[in-house]
C-alpha cells in the first residue's frame, strides 16, 4: 500500500488496500466457519504452498524490474487529478484481494490462531458471527484509509528516488518471504 500511494497517489493505494480488506475478510468468514479443516488436505496445503512461492517471486521480480527501470512518470502529477474509478483502479482492487488471497502467512493465520480467536470471541459474546466481521472489515478499512492518505501524501514529500529504494525494499521482502514460504512448505512435505 505505501509503495503504491507513493507510486500512484493515495487513490491508487486505497484500491489496492481496500481489494486486500476484501481478501482479509475472505479468510475472516472462512476461518470462522473452519478453515483448518480444508488446509488438513495435502493437496491444499501443496497447492497454496507453490502458489503462494510463485506469487511471491512474480512480486518480488516486479519490484526488482521497478527499482531499475521505474515504469511510473516522475511525482509531479497531483493525485486529486487521477480519476477515482476506471481500469487503473479496478486493476488495484483486484492486486489487492489477490495478494491477500495468496499469502501463505494469511492463511495459515486465519485457519490456526485466527480462526480460534474468533471463535472464542463469537462464544464469549453471543451475539451473531456478521457483528464481529463487521467489526473486523471496519477497522480493516480504517487501517487502509490512514496508510493510503498518509503514502500518498509522503509521495508529494519523499520524491522519486525514495519511490526506487521502496520498490527495492519490496522486492527484498518478497525475495525473503518466498524463499522462507518455500523452504517451510518443503519441510512440511517432507
Amino acid at each position: 500500500t505505501i509503495k503504491r500511494g507513493l507510486d500512484g497517489g493515495w487513490r491508487a493505494a486505497f484500491a489496492l488496500s481496500f481489494g486486500s480488506c476484501f481478501g482479509d475478510l475472505t479468510y475472516a468468514i472462512l476461518g470462522l466457519f473452519g478453515l483448518a479443516l480444508v488446509l488438513a488436505e495435502p493437496h491444499v496445503r501443496v497447492a497454496y504452498w507453490l502458489g503462494g512461492t510463485a506469487v511471491l517471486c512474480y512480486l518480488a521480480f516486479s519490484m526488482v524490474r521497478e527499482t531499475w527501470h521505474p515504469r511510473t512518470p516522475p511525482i509531479t502529477v497531483d493525485p486529486a487529478e487521477r480519476p477515482s474509478s476506471g481500469p487503473s483502479a479496478r486493476r488495484d482492487f483486484i492486486r489487492g484481494l489477490a495478494l491477500a488471497l495468496s499469502s501463505p502467512s494469511l492463511i495459515v493465520w486465519f485457519a490456526s490462531a485466527g480462526g480460534a480467536v474468533m471463535a472464542g470471541i463469537y462464544n464469549r459474546a453471543g451475539g451473531p458471527p456478521y457483528l464481529f466481521l463487521a467489526g473486523f472489515f471496519c477497522c480493516s478499512l480504517t487501517w487502509s484509509i490512514f496508510l493510503s492518505l498518509l503514502s500518498g501524501k509522503g509521495r508529494h514529500m519523499l520524491g522519486p528516488r525514495a519511490l526506487r529504494s521502496f520498490s527495492g525494499a519490496s522486492a527484498a521482502i518478497f525475495a525473503i518471504l518466498a524463499v522462507k514460504v518455500f523452504v517451510d512448505g518443503l519441510a512440511a512435505a517432507a
